[in-house]
């Protein structure tokens, strides 16, 4: 019995090891995922991009100022003149924070008995960039105060007083950040199976063939099997923004037309990699697996885990490429902030790009698989 045992092991084995793609993707990938994942969350949250707007221009606005850009939590990037351009950058995720200094700062700060009030506006809609945003700017402005009143020795009370304000998400929920993420993986998920499967489906059945030699051509081909995993995707999301909307009490503050087109966009995004994923694949169980690993690089660099802008500068470039971090950006933005398409048209641009690229890219090796 051992023997029988021993030689069945044997076996798999081996038929393991002349599948190259499989024996390497196994082997090699996990790897790979705990490096990038290594990468992008051993840098910590740090350089949140944050704006100033200095309404005293005077020297000690400025070493306020100084003082918040070398912390290495916080970059001062941005030098707002209204607050419609402070809100804007919130909006647009330019800026995690905006710094209000108010005019008089200086004068203020020598009179005890009113001392100027420094307001911190932060962006909630990711819970974790906003608590590390706002407990750097309280501390930094803590001991800025700290040191004026060792200065000051007529001064008995702290002379500056803090008013931190969170937009988007004042309680910082995390199922704010978390939820709307999780509906874009799940649709994710179903949509790319769904397509990876159709072709290998057919080949593991032996029936491709037989479609291949129909008077449909490769176009037709494609759309025929693209249509089922869009549908598939779309009633995926209206069910899973429904209860997100009144099971969970997600808000959703933008329009609703606009989070249908980019969903539309990205679903299109995701069946051409799926529909590639299914020309490549022998079987089902091999296109699954090759869903899988995809979706682990995603994952990685989707800004799902981790902040895209936490992420090293390589694997940031490497992610323009991820539909999913364009989507969830648009998601998040949509629902959390009630962008616009002004706000968010690079994301919809990036859709529409690997939207046509990648589809133009499967038609043709469908075509090539076969003819």
């Amino acid at each position: 019995m051992l023997f029988r045992i021993w030689n069945l092991v044997v076996k798999e084995f081996i038929q393991f090891r002349r599948d190259r793609l499989f024996s390497t993707f196994i082997l090699l990938f996990p790897v790979i995922q705990l490096l990038m994942l290594a990468q992008a969350t051993g840098q910590g949250v740090t350089h949140l991009p944050t704006a100033v707007w200095d309404q005293d221009q005077s020297a000690l606005s400025r070493e306020l100022i100084t003082s918040l850009d070398v912390t290495e939590e916080l970059d001062v990037l941005y030098y707002p003149q209204r607050l419609q351009d402070a809100e804007r950058l919130l909006a647009e995720g330019k800026a995690t924070t905006v710094i209000i200094i108010p005019a008089g700062f200086a004068r203020e700060v020598m009179r005890p008995s009113s001392p100027p009030q420094v307001q911190v506006l932060v962006d909630g809609s990711n819970n974790v960039m906003a608590s590390v945003a706002l407990a750097t700017a309280e501390g930094v402005i803590a001991e800025f105060a700290h040191k004026l009143s060792g200065a000051m020795v007529r001064v008995v009370q702290v002379p500056v007083e803090l008013r931190p304000a969170i937009r988007f998400n004042p309680s910082l929920n995390i199922q704010y950040h978390m939820i709307p993420a999780q509906v874009g993986f799940i649709i994710y998920q179903v949509t790319l199976a769904v397509a990876a499967t159709a072709l290998a489906r057919e080949r593991e059945l032996g029936t491709l063939e037989q479609l291949a030699i129909t008077p449909m051509n490769r176009f037709e081909l494609v759309t025929g099997k693209a249509i089922p995993a869009a549908v598939l995707g779309i009633v995926d999301f209206a069910f899973l923004f429904s209860l997100m909307i009144y099971g969970f009490h997600i808000p959703m503050r933008g329009s609703l037309p606009l989070l249908v087109l980019t969903t539309l966009l990205f679903i299109a995004v995701e069946i051409g990699w799926g529909m590639l994923i299914s020309s490549a694949s022998h079987t089902q169980q091999q296109a699954i697996l090759l869903v899988f690993i995809v979706a682990m690089t995603d994952v990685s660099l989707s800004g799902y885990l981790v902040p895209v802008k936490n992420m090293p500068g390589f694997l940031q470039t490497i992610s323009m490429i991820s539909a999913i971090r364009h989507y969830l950006t648009a998601l998040r933005a949509i629902m959390l902030k009630g962008a616009d398409l002004v706000i968010i048209w690079r994301e919809i641009a990036a859709l529409l790009g690997l939207a046509l690229a990648v589809s133009t890219i499967s038609i043709l090796t469908v075509q090539r698989r076969l003819d």
